[in-house]
C-alpha cells in the first residue's frame, strides 16, 4: 500500500470492521467449545457478529479497493484469505443453525486458523497487502 490509499478515509471504516469481525469469530468459537444450554444467547450473538463484521470488512474492503486501485477484486492473496475466511464463518453458522454442533465448532476453529492465516499473509507474502 502506498501512501495515497493510506490516506483515505475508508482507513477509519475497514480495518476496523475487519478486526472486530476477527474478534468475534473468536468469541464465538470459543463460546461454541465453553457454552452449555443456557448460554445460547451468547452463541448466537457471537456468531450474528462474527458473521456481519467479516461481511462488513469484506465489502468495505473491496469499496476500498475500488476507490484506491479501479477494481473491487484482484485476487491478492490477502483478500482470498479473507475470502475463504468468511466463508468458513458462514459455514460455521450454517452448521449451528442446522444444528450440527460439532461441525459448526470445526469450522470455527477452522476460521480461527483462517483468521490468523489473514493476518499473517501481509508479512508473508508479496502483493497489494504485503509490508514487505
Amino acid at each position: 500500500m502506498s501512501a495515497n490509499e493510506l490516506d483515505s478515509p475508508m482507513i477509519l471504516i475497514h480495518p476496523p470492521l475487519a478486526i472486530i469481525g476477527y474478534g468475534f469469530t473468536v468469541v464465538f468459537a470459543v463460546s461454541l467449545f465453553i457454552a452449555n444450554r443456557s448460554d445460547r444467547k451468547i452463541v448466537k450473538f457471537a456468531g450474528w457478529a462474527a458473521w456481519l463484521f467479516a461481511f462488513l470488512g469484506l465489502v468495505t474492503g473491496m469499496i476500498w479497493a475500488q476507490l484506491a486501485w479501479g477494481s473491487y477484486w484482484s485476487w491478492d492473496p490477502k483478500e482470498t484469505l479473507t475470502l475463504i475466511f468468511f466463508l468458513s464463518v458462514s459455514a460455521s453458522q450454517l452448521a449451528l443453525f442446522e444444528k450440527r454442533l460439532n461441525l459448526s465448532r470445526g469450522m470455527s476453529l477452522l476460521s480461527c486458523i483462517l483468521f490468523v492465516a489473514t493476518l499473517s499473509s501481509s508479512f508473508i507474502t508479496t502483493g497489494l497487502h504485503s509490508f514487505l
